[in-house]
């Protein structure tokens, strides 16, 4: 297994490459796909996000490649994914655990704001959905944003902590992927990158301690995944 070092110009030209990426998807297919095709809102953004996370994960494997790593097991390895250990389990659920009290307290905060300082509450919605919850067979469309789901959370992990962050020297690197990280999501909009603090910070944290991309793939997906499922069914706006 073989892993060469990469610079922190080179680790934030990979991020800003694909946040600026995100934005152009944002601005031509997004908008090509609802002005051809008249369906759910919500497809639109699954159909973009397959663009968007898909290269994430193959550039990770291509680049794990170019070091020398050829089979599967050494690109494993490479990527930093392996089996849990007792403490990287740890890592994990007390991680996780943080991240939804904590967005918890935004959300708190958010409607004690509005409510007695008629500070507007934050959406869960980014700009470019015009999310509702699904009814009846709208329902079906979670088989559709699941692959989706797959890419967007591996994708992300192996790509931003098992060869970005494991790359970078310095005991500080994971705040370093944690503003880049954070840089990625712009193209959502203030509202959800204030909510997304808690998960931007907490996830590179816990990798920079346990060396395992299984963590992040962990604490984000079971982070993400339940909440979108709740807000697709109407059970949070």
């Amino acid at each position: 297994m073989r892993q060469n070092k990469i610079s922190i110009i080179q680790a934030t030209g990979i991020f800003i490459m694909f946040t600026l990426y995100f934005f152009v998807l944002l601005f031509t297919l997004l908008p090509f796909l609802k002005s051809r095709f008249t369906v759910n809102s919500a497809l639109y953004w699954f159909i973009t996000g397959y663009f968007l996370f898909i290269p994430l994960f193959f550039l990770a494997f291509w680049m794990v490649k170019c070091e020398g790593n050829s089979s599967i097991k050494e690109m494993m390895d490479a990527l930093n994914i392996k089996p849990f250990s007792k403490r990287d389990l740890d890592y994990s659920i007390i991680g996780l655990i943080l991240v939804f009290v904590f967005t918890g307290v935004i959300f708190g905060s958010s409607f004690i704001l509005n409510r007695y300082l008629g500070v507007r509450p934050l959406t869960t919605t980014p700009w470019f959905m015009e999310m509702h919850a699904f009814r009846g067979r709208e329902r079906l469309l979670l088989l559709v944003w699941l692959p989706m789901f797959f890419f967007n959370i591996v994708g992300e992990e192996i790509l931003w902590r098992g060869y970005i962050q494991s790359r970078l020297g310095g005991k500080l690197s994971w705040a370093l992927c944690s503003f880049l990280w954070m840089m990625f999501h712009l193209p959502f909009g203030l509202d959800l990158m204030i909510m997304l603090i808690p998960v931007v910070l907490i996830v590179p944290y816990v990798f920079s301690k346990t060396r395992n991309t299984l963590t992040g793939i962990f604490i984000h997906g079971l982070y993400n995944g339940p909440i979108f499922v709740l807000v697709s069914l109407g059970f949070i706006k």
